[in-house]
Formats: C-alpha cells, structure tokens, sequence
C-alpha cells in the first residue's frame, strides 16, 4: 500500500492545476433513461474534460458496465466492481468517470463516432435498473461535467431536511485528513509540497459543496488518490478526529 501511495504522490505532482470555471451538472429524471419511457440519452466527453455519471440521488450501486467501443473513452469508478476488480467482494460504486483518450486501433471494431453504454444498478431493495447511454466524443467547449440522475418525484425531497449528505461529508473530510496524517508520519507526503496543497483545494471545493470527482477534477487529483487517503484514515480508527 505504501509503494502505491508512493507512486500516486510522485505521478500526481507532475500534473498541471486545471483552472476550469465552476463545474455544471445536467440532471436526467430517472424515468427519462431507465424503464419502459426511457430515451436513449446523449452524453458528451470532451478533450481534457472528464464526464461523472452519478447514481447518488437515486441510492443506487452500480453493479456492471459495458462500453461498446473502448478505443475512445476509458471508465473509472469510485469503488470497485464485481467482474472487473479480481479483489472486489461486493460493488460499492455510485458513480462513474468517461475519460475521452486518443482513438486507439481495435481489430474488428468498426470506425464509429458514438458508442452504447449500458449500466447495471441495483438498489437497497435488491431490485436491478438498466440505464441506456449514448456516449459521443466532442470537439466543442465543454459543456457540464456532471451527469446526475435523479427521482422522478424530486419535489418530495426539496422540503426533506439534507443532515444525511452534511453529515455524510463531514465524516469523509474527517477521514481524508486522518489519512493525510497518517502518509505525511510514513514520509509519502509533506506538508510543504505541492500535492499537499491540491488536496487542501480539493477539501475546498468538496465541503463547499462540489461533488467528489468534480473537487478532484477542479483540483487536479485523482479519486484513486483521494479513495487511498480515506481507506488510510478508516484502517487507523481517526477518521473521526477533528
């Protein structure tokens, strides 16, 4: 775990401090792309512009995906999956991340400018989704960097207090910089460095209110690094320190 830190902090050091405005999140009713009145939704990935699809308004944990033609865009999560990660005993991914990459020659793929992205969820009850994507590489400014999908009846929960997500928040930041401690005590990461101060904007953005990968991306840290840092301060029992 110590070498992979290691390789994370050394990498991420090397990368440039993006400097996009504000990130725009575009909201799909849950009814609009999955079940009998879904509508095959379009959805644009953009040179040096991430996209995040999130299932965190809906509850639902994504259990399988599939990308029809991966020459063009690759796909992180922020937890493992089943079928895909060998050490992965049970899903807990909520979101995905389209990254556009450089067309890469398949054998046998045909030469298309959109592909199908299929998504597998399942929710508390155990019940699976199907959500249909059509996933387009685009050369024009990047126009949201979120796709969040969200219940049909979003009225009800306008009026419903929002402690869970504060709460939810306070207790990864806590765990972030319990595990900020615990690299900079092990010698991976110094106060005084750059890749420090990137997780501090990173904290910035996340407790004013960003999603996860948009504070990452704002930021210019990767999730993995930022999932490391939390299973850090979960594994040494301060998570909950101030």
């Amino acid at each position: 775990m110590k070498k992979l830190i290691l390789l994370l902090a050394i990498g991420l050091s090397l990368l440039p401090v993006k400097t996009y405005a504000q990130s725009t999140v575009r909201t799909i009713k849950q009814s609009q792309v999955s079940g009998s009145t879904a509508k095959l939704q379009k959805i644009k990935v953009w040179n040096g512009s991430g996209v995040s699809i999130s299932f965190y308004e809906v509850k639902e944990m994504v259990k399988r995906v599939w990308i029809d033609d991966p020459s063009q865009v690759l796909i992180d999560t922020d937890g493992c999956l089943e079928g895909i990660d060998q050490n992965c005993q049970n899903s807990s991914a909520g979101l995905l991340h389209l990254r556009r990459i450089k067309k890469l020659p398949v054998p046998g793929l045909p030469q298309t400018s959109a592909t199908l992205l299929t998504v597998i969820t399942q929710t508390s009850s155990g019940n699976r989704k199907v959500y249909h994507f059509q996933v387009t590489p685009s050369n024009s400014r990047p126009e949201y960097s979120q796709v969040s999908i969200i219940p049909d009846k979003s009225s009800s929960l306008v009026n419903r207090p929002r402690l869970s997500p504060l709460v939810q928040t306070i207790n990864t930041t806590k765990q972030i910089r319990a595990g900020m401690r615990v690299a900079i005590s092990n010698g991976l990461l110094s106060s005084s460095d750059e890749l420090h101060n990137r997780i501090e904007q990173f904290l910035t953005h996340f407790q004013g209110g960003e999603q996860m990968p948009a504070a990452a991306d704002i930021a210019g840290v990767s999730l993995k690094l930022v999932n490391k840092l939390i299973e850090l301060g979960q594994k040494n029992g301060t998570g909950g320190q101030t």
